[in-house]
């Protein structure tokens, strides 16, 4: 089952305000936001540290398409607080490998930036070589400026990145109607900028990109829901992300194979989880459902322990998954818990191979 791509905000603006008060309005629709290049050069890192700020749980990346001193430029950016940064595609490999380094080393992604780069895939073995994993293929602004349409040579291209181990992600001028242009690929991350900050209610507007996107690579109809790979894989990325935030489930899993074994101690998608010491079950689903809506993904099993079961979703997807872990944390911190919601989500989007 092809993970559904993520959706990424940029936020292409020169002014932080107007930037910050677009992040707050449409975060809860989106998987990521992007400090775009204008706006790291507009307001510099405290760009960065204002969108952590107001968007603590989010995935975000510094789009600095950095040309040279990779290595000190990746730590700033991540220091800062940003998940992912960029490095252009004309800086030399030195550059590259500098900003790699820091990233692995600090636990977060750099992201090659192809714009500009006429022989992309002779550049692309050479950044293989050294273990660059994601790269950006994108429209430039000036080149819609001069009506350069996405076009079949495209298709072929990303389609030769991602068969060389590449998570891609696309972007430039995307709309909700050119999706369909992109579904017969395994695209890692979607990039919207102008289509959502600039339509009439931007959360309206990201909320049919999230949609579109679910229904274009997750099959239409909710047939995500009967897949056992999908909700094999979503109730292993919940439990990764529950681990991580700091709860217990309610199997000791000292001795469990894993969750990709046929043994192990879970059994089907339904995870129970323990609450923690002077919580109560009833408390934390009536706040996931507040946060989350009503489903049948979540429950009681007992007055100490609650559970969490993706199979149940309905219109599921990756991204409904991590809205669903999110809402779990939340209502954690809610009632004066202590739960890694961050930590927990990039788990669980490492197991859905998105991060």
């Amino acid at each position: 089952m092809t993970a559904i791509p993520m959706l990424q905000l940029a936020l292409d603006y020169i002014s932080l305000p107007a930037a910050l008060a677009m992040a707050l309005r449409v975060a809860d629709e989106v998987d990521v936001i992007e400090i775009g290049t204008p706006l790291c050069k507009a307001a510099g890192l405290d760009a960065i540290r204002a969108v952590r700020e107001v968007c603590p749980d989010k995935l975000i990346l510094a789009d600095l398409k950095s040309p040279d001193v990779g290595g000190l430029e990746a730590k700033m950016a991540f220091d800062a607080g940003a998940d992912m940064m960029t490095v252009i595609g004309g800086a030399a490999l030195a550059t590259v490998e500098s900003a790699l380094r820091v990233a692995q080393d600090m636990g977060k992604e750099m992201l090659m930036e192809l714009t500009g780069v006429r022989d992309i895939v002779a550049r692309a073995k050479e950044w293989r070589d050294i273990g660059v994993e994601r790269m950006v293929y994108h429209r430039g602004w000036d080149e819609q400026a001069f009506d350069r349409q996405w076009a079949a040579e495209d298709l072929v291209v990303i389609r030769q990145l991602i068969d060389m181990g590449f998570k891609i992600t696309v972007t430039g001028g995307i709309t909700v109607d050119l999706l369909p242009f992109f579904k017969d690929l395994p695209v890692s991350i979607i990039i919207a900028g102008r289509a959502i900050h600039q339509a009439e209610d931007p959360a309206a507007s990201a909320r049919q990109f999230k949609n579109t996107i679910a229904r274009l690579w997750g099959g239409a109809g909710g047939d995500l829901a009967a897949s056992p790979s999908f909700a094999d894989t979503a109730a292993k990325a919940l439990r990764f992300g529950i681990s991580e935030m700091g709860l217990w489930l309610t199997v000791d899993g000292r001795d469990c194979p894993g969750c990709d074994s046929s043994h192990r101690f879970c059994q089907a998608t339904r995870t129970a989880i323990y609450c923690p010491p002077g919580v109560k079950a009833a408390d934390v689903v009536q706040g996931i459902g507040r946060l989350f809506g009503q489903s049948n993904a979540f429950g009681t099993e007992s007055a100490q322990v609650f559970f969490l079961d993706p199979a149940l979703l309905s219109n599921p997807s990756a991204s409904r998954v991590i809205d669903l872990l999110r809402a779990t944390g939340n209502a954690l911190q809610e009632l004066g818990c202590s739960a890694d919601l961050k930590a927990g989500i990039a788990a669980a989007n490492q197991a859905f191979g998105n991060f």
